[in-house]
């Protein structure tokens, strides 16, 4: 009889632990169930108001670089939120938007909204800054804390240091994993999406064959042919065989600033380029056109506008300096790694300068940098 009282107790306190243990484990699913859902809630309706934003933003620059009518006010009126269109003083051309808006910054929450501020149209028909304004976001997660309370509350009881980060061991990974992809769909939404919009609305142009028209349209599909280049750099440059070989490395420069020079032009930065000696490299050409083509493209992307580029070759050193935002000390030391992004106020996927410096170890190129936020960047390399 003891004994079957001892077993019984022994039983209940191993079944006590396990559900205890349950418990534990099941509280910290929870916990970070919400985390993922409501960062992804808040992620999902970024991307959107984003892409909104961006399109727009198209719409407008292609409006006014076409001197076609475009109606700000049919946009507001139309649209299926509240949405407002503010000049360079921050001051409402037209808006649906009650309130104070911070242009600070470019997004934030404010109580019950969402707030995004765009810039990307820089000035064209006036337009400084695209203003979204979503509602309900707070309600939304209430909500969402109420259903993980009403359905989880009995299993969610209970937490202990090992749980929580066991569970943490075991999903911090796969987490890291997921928020990468997220990010990297999320910009490459955005990425491509100003150019494929350029050569939707081009395509559809009366005038195709104008000469600005078939400009548009090779500068929108030179965009999209250089994200494959980096995108299939980085990710089957092991697959082809490599010619390596003396190259002109001057040569080459000219080559790319055809292009970017209409990069340029669009975002009114000028780029001066000062050659006093010719660099004579041996290295694969699609290396060196990644490499070229990724500093000056930061450096334009980045850049102020009316700034300047300054690109200088001289004693087997190519220098480029530019007059843009800058890198934040506190980012400096991450901006080689693959999809880290110091800044969000422009696009970009975060994979070119990982691929400046994996052409740079490859090749034995001395690369360094200065910067100063606000001030500008110098990127050097030594050849």
């Amino acid at each position: 009889m003891y004994l079957i009282k001892e077993e019984r107790r022994t039983l209940l306190q191993f079944l006590a632990l396990y559900l205890s243990s349950s418990f534990i484990l099941f509280a910290v699913i929870a916990y970070l169930f919400y985390q993922n859902e409501s960062q992804a809630f808040y992620e999902k309706t970024r991307n959107v108001m984003q892409i909104n934003a961006s399109t727009l933003s198209a719409k407008i620059i292609h409006a006014h670089m076409g001197d076609k009518p475009f109606s700000l006010e049919n946009v507001v009126t139309s649209y299926k939120g509240k949405i407002g269109f503010y000049d360079k003083q921050n001051q409402p051309i037209v808006s649906s938007i009650k309130g104070k808006i911070d242009f600070s910054k470019t997004l934030y929450s404010n109580q019950e909204k969402m707030i995004l501020v765009d810039r990307s149209s820089f000035g064209h028909l006036g337009v400084h800054s695209i203003v979204i304004e979503k509602e309900g976001v707070a309600k939304y997660i209430r909500n969402l804390q109420q259903e993980i309370l009403i359905y989880l509350l009995l299993i969610y009881l209970f937490l202990t240091l090992v749980g929580y980060f066991l569970a943490k061991l075991f999903i911090k990974p796969i987490q890291l994993k997921r928020v990468q992809l997220d990010n990297f769909i999320k910009d490459s939404t955005h990425e491509l999406n100003t150019p494929i919009t350029a050569l939707m609305l081009s395509a559809n142009s009366p005038n195709l064959q104008s000469p600005k028209n078939l400009e548009r349209i090779k500068l929108s599909a030179k965009r999209v042919s250089e994200i494959y280049k980096d995108l299939t750099y980085l990710m089957l440059d092991e697959a082809k065989p490599l010619l390596v070989e003396p190259l002109n490395l001057n040569e080459i420069l000219k080559e790319e600033l055809s292009y970017l020079s209409l990069l340029a032009e669009k975002k009114r930065v000028e780029i001066i380029v000062e050659e006093k000696s010719t660099i004579i490299f041996k290295i694969d050409e699609e290396s060196l056109r990644r490499l070229i083509h990724n500093l000056v493209n930061n450096a334009i992307k980045y850049n102020k506008p009316n700034g300047t580029i300054a690109i200088t070759i001289n004693n087997n050193n190519l220098r480029i300096k530019d007059t843009g935002i800058g890198i934040p000390q506190k980012d400096q030391s991450a901006i080689y790694e693959r999809f880290y992004r110091a800044s969000e106020q422009v696009g970009g996927f975060g994979l070119g300068l990982n691929i400046v410096h994996k052409v740079c170890e490859a090749y034995k190129i001395d690369i360094s940098f200065q910067s100063k936020e606000n001030e500008g960047t110098t990127f050097s390399l030594l050849f």
